[in-house]
């Protein structure tokens, strides 16, 4: 470990989902006695774990990691929630370290939020009673991808309290979501940061991902969300999360094992797609191709450059 550094900016770790972020980060943490901050939004709520890739407990004693467990699966958190707690959270860091998969979280973090209507909660009522028909999720972002193609083709129809959002944003302004959440440039207002992008080989990454969700499944996945459907209601904003709906809907008796595997292994590659699109329009990333370099070596010149 580096002794007596200086406070340096933020570094952020960010590519799709499989990259190697979370190990990368660690590694460097360990590197320059930094902490490692989460921007995934599903690592924030607490029980969720297999189907998030939570860090384990022994890796989160190697070094300090914040924001981690710190909501209940019922409790109302968003991005702008997000943002001010991990604002205020890094405030008393020397050395943050950035790493999660949420890149609207993160956006909101680095950037801020657009301003945007409130909650309209008789309206969001409303169209939470059509969600909770049969198939009514499907309903509902059918009716997204008509008045918003764009932000259907980026909201996976099982992405419930999105679809809801941008169907709420659209009825009370008159404009679609997409049109609120232009992708924000580097402004004076916004935070600095050192940006660390990982790519890898798309059928390397696809194997990864497959092998992943596998893995997943294997390691109890099934059992936990049961376990979080006795204490949650299935609406509960998690169980919208990749691995979670299609988990639950065996838990329900609705879907097979199988064809619960097949499914998140479909939704896992297209999440990587949007991952890997939304980080494109971010500005001055420093890519690092994980199939071609140590991340780590790579990632460490970077952070040295950019001091």
């Amino acid at each position: 470990m580096v002794d007596k550094l200086p406070r340096v900016l933020p570094i952020v770790i960010a590519g799709p989902t499989g990259t190697g972020k979370s190990a990368l980060a660690l590694r460097i943490a360990e590197a320059i006695g930094g902490e490692i901050v989460n921007y995934d939004s599903i690592q924030i709520y607490r029980g969720f774990d297999i189907g998030s890739a939570k860090p384990s407990a022994e890796v989160r004693e190697r070094v300090k990691h914040h924001l981690f467990d710190i909501v209940d699966a019922d409790a109302e958190f968003n991005a702008a929630d997000y943002a001010r707690l991990a604002r205020a959270t890094m405030a008393n860091i020397e050395r943050p370290i950035l790493a999660g998969g949420t890149f609207f979280y993160l956006r909101a973090l680095l950037h801020g939020l657009p301003e945007m209507p409130g909650r309209d909660e008789n309206l969001r009522a409303r169209i939470r009673r059509i969600a909770e028909r049969p198939r009514g999720n499907v309903w509902l972002h059918r009716w997204l991808s008509k008045i918003d193609p764009q932000s259907g083709r980026r909201i996976a129809p099982a992405d419930r309290h999105r679809v809801e959002r941008a169907l709420e944003v659209w009825r009370v302004s008159g404009r679609p979501i997409s049109e609120w959440e232009r992708p924000a440039a580097e402004s004076a207002g916004g935070m600095a940061a050192v940006k660390i992008g990982l790519m890898m080989e798309r059928q390397q990454l696809v194997q990864r991902l497959d092998a992943r969700v596998d893995e997943m499944y294997a390691a109890g996945l099934v059992d936990e969300t049961r376990k979080l459907l006795d204490r949650y209601r299935r609406t509960a904003r998690p169980f919208g999360a990749i691995g979670y709906a299609e988990a639950a809907a065996v838990v329900c008796c609705e879907m097979g094992v199988d064809t619960a595997i097949a499914e998140t292994k479909r939704r896992t590659r297209a999440y990587a797609k949007r991952q890997m699109t939304w980080l494109r329009s971010e500005r001055n990333v420093q890519w690092i191709d994980v199939t071609a370099h140590d991340p780590f070596d790579a990632a460490m010149q970077v952070i040295k450059e950019m001091k």
